[in-house]
């Protein structure tokens, strides 16, 4: 294959991840009882509401048509969310009745919700993808339905964990070894694949930001022709479409720009051509987003506290002292913001980014978590070290254009959160927002296996695989065990 091409075929180390991938993934969109993932009972009254009336959530009337009502209200699930002492109803009799009840609802009951709920500000890019299944599967159940649409979005995980084995031969070509430990970080990452196998916008903004994050370093690593560019920057726009979160990702790909116009500024034409497809590809989807969201006369994104703060509500020192307590220890003269009775970032970041199941209540016990901070801590140091190592043969621009988009995307979700508790002092961060950046923490896995002797990276690698494959089982197990012993 010639440098810079793409294969032909899927080389068989990817193709049997992605079949590995894809078999825990049915495992999980079939394993949990439905609308036992966050906000999944909304993300489904969204979709609803669109492929059944061509409508996005309005301010009014029920945000649940009385078929969703009904069906969560007969299989338990809204008494069970958060409550661990609860379970869902899974009786032969009880579904009988949900049955009768369901065929004598009103020949509305599956178009009469579309109100306002707290997913109703999101972007339809996700939507209209769920939308897919959901009319495939039209004429089952709201079960079939549900799970249809789960499945669909599954496959969403199978683009982030290729986009993701690409970026690492990108950055650290030469090792399918390498690339199949960093994509299988992502892959079978337990959070990544609980969240991708439900319906939930977060499954198509973790593939469209692995996309980003290729195309990004490709651009770096061979320069920006004008097809890439306008792939980086649409996917860029795309993932815009999908969450707000997503605007996180314009400074690093405006740095990715720069880089070409740089290179290219002798050839004058070349560089305002790369820039005016950067431009268009870009404007396009969230201009078109923006004129949409005028016009229906709804939000533009979600509505947070902090996005309503005015200048007179920002305090840069207290702000800063929000951040200090978030990742250190409290100073004895700093006032507690947020009152946490340990470090957030330890409890939120890692605990509920690695493996927080159900509506966040199913977790593992102690040392577990334990044993996920001190792996992580230790990858990201020997990553640190690889590139210690390689000095000047660094990618320094990749790791720029990464650690731009990580700054971005949490430092927005800390700005978020504190606006938040200082108008209704609760919190707002879940481990689950920092996962867009799963690709990156593979990019690390892959660098820190570099510190190996060749001969020894396949030892490396099958610890990596053996440990998150037993961690994928062990996380089934406990979901298993909450809902269903």
């Amino acid at each position: 294959m010639r440098p810079g091409r793409l294969p032909r075929s899927l080389p068989g180390p990817l193709l049997g991840l992605l079949l590995a991938v894809g078999v825990v993934t049915v495992s999980w969109a079939l394993l949990l009882p439905p609308w036992q993932v966050p906000d999944e009972n909304y993300h489904f009254a969204y979709v609803q509401s669109l492929a059944e009336n061509f409508e996005l959530p309005t301010g009014s009337g029920e945000p649940q048509s009385s078929e969703q009502r009904l069906a969560a209200d007969r299989s338990n699930a809204d008494q069970t969310a958060q409550v661990l002492a609860t379970k869902p109803e899974w009786s032969r009799s009880a579904y009988e009745r949900w049955k009768l009840d369901d065929r004598a609802l009103a020949q509305d009951a599956r178009g009469d919700g579309g109100g306002q709920n707290p997913a109703g500000g999101n972007p339809p890019l996700y939507y209209a993808y769920a939308s897919l299944a959901y009319w495939v599967s039209w004429n089952g159940d709201v079960f079939d339905r549900l799970y249809a649409m789960r499945l669909w979005s599954g496959l969403l995980l199978l683009v982030t964990t290729a986009a993701t084995w690409l970026l690492v031969g990108e950055v650290v070509p030469g090792d399918r070894r390498l690339q199949l430990a960093g994509a299988a970080l992502v892959g079978f990452q337990p959070m990544a694949t609980f969240l991708s196998a439900s319906v939930n916008p977060d499954a198509m903004l973790f593939a469209l930001w692995a996309l980003v994050f290729w195309l990004g370093a490709r651009a770096l690593r061979r320069g920006l022709s004008p097809g890439l560019a306008a792939a980086l920057f649409g996917a860029t726009g795309l993932a815009v479409l999908v969450k707000a979160t997503s605007y996180a990702l314009v400074p690093a790909v405006l740095l990715v720009l720069a880089v070409a116009l740089r290179r290219a500024y002798p050839a004058r034409r070349r560089a305002a051509a790369l820039a005016a497809i950067a431009a268009l590809t870009l404007a396009i989807p969230i201009g078109g987003w923006l004129v949409a969201a005028r016009a229906l006369d709804r939000p533009v994104v979600n509505q947070a506290a902090a996005t309503e703060l005015g200048a007179e509500g920002v305090d840069l020192r207290q702000f800063g002292s929000y951040v200090w307590q978030y990742y250190l220890p409290k100073l004895p003269f700093q006032m507690a913001f947020p009152a946490a009775s340990s470090i957030p970032a330890y409890d939120v970041w890692l605990k509920t980014g690695w493996a927080a199941f159900g509506w966040l209540e199913v977790r593992f016990p102690e040392w577990v978590y334990a044993l996920l901070a001190a792996a992580s801590a230790l990858v990201a140091a020997a990553a640190a070290v690889a590139v210690f190592k390689k000095g000047r043969r660094a990618p320094l621009a990749v790791i720029a254009f990464c650690g731009l988009a990580a700054v971005g995307l949490i430092g927005g979700l800390h700005w978020v959160e504190y606006g938040q508790i200082v108008q209704t002092g609760a919190p707002f961060n879940q481990g689950r927002y920092v996962l867009p950046l799963l690709p990156v923490a593979g990019l690390c896995l892959a660098a820190a296996l570099t510190l190996l002797a060749p001969r020894w990276r396949g030892v490396g690698l099958a610890v990596v695989l053996g440990s998150l494959f037993t961690l994928q089982l062990f996380s089934l197990g406990l979901v298993a065990a909450r809902f269903y012993a």
